[in-house]
Order: structure tokens, then sequence, then C-alpha cells
């Protein structure tokens, strides 16, 4: 299975024109520290462990940092059957607000 690429820039009304789930695949801490409004947390390594609870129903879009690690989730998950996009750029080149908590 393929995904979608898409610049970071575009995350939010991406998510919202497809009724999508924002997955942050950094690490919890990290993902505390900020992170892309709507988002949740679920990070790669659980995605390589397999530790996945997300509907299938809904389209997935994964960003991290800077985009490495959000490719390898956006393989991993399109392989089980998910409809992914992915985030080009990561976090680091988003010029949204953020949140923390």
């Amino acid at each position: 299975m393929t995904f979608e690429n898409i610049n970071i820039r575009n995350i939010l009304p991406t998510a919202i024109s497809n009724n999508a789930i924002i997955v942050d695949v950094r690490t919890p801490e990290l993902f505390y520290t900020k992170h892309i409004p709507l988002a949740i947390n679920l990070p790669l390594e659980k995605i390589t462990e397999g530790q996945i609870s997300l509907p299938k129903a809904r389209t997935l879009i994964t960003y991290c940092d800077t985009g490495g690690a959000s490719i390898r989730a956006a393989k991993m998950l399109a392989q089980k059957g998910y409809r992914v996009i992915n985030c080009v750029g990561g976090i680091n080149n988003y010029n949204g607000s953020t949140t923390r908590g």
C-alpha cells in the first residue's frame, strides 16, 4: 500500500477536509513540550511493535520533528491497511500555533 505526502503547513486544512486523525509519532516527552492542535501521540516505537488501536475507517496524518520518523510510520501504517497522509518537513517546519501538554 502507498500513502500521500503533503507539506506540514497544510496539515490542519487537510485533516479537517478528510476528517482525519493527526498522529504525532514522536516520544511522549516531545509531544508534551509542543504539538499540533488536535494531534494524538502514537510514538513510532509503538507503531513498530504493532500497538495500534486506531480506526481503519479514518485517514491518519503522520508527522514528527523533521519528517524521517513520520515517513517510516506512514509506510508501516499503510502496510497494515490504513489510509495515510504523511507530512513532509515535520513540526520543525510548521509555522502555525502549537499546543502544550
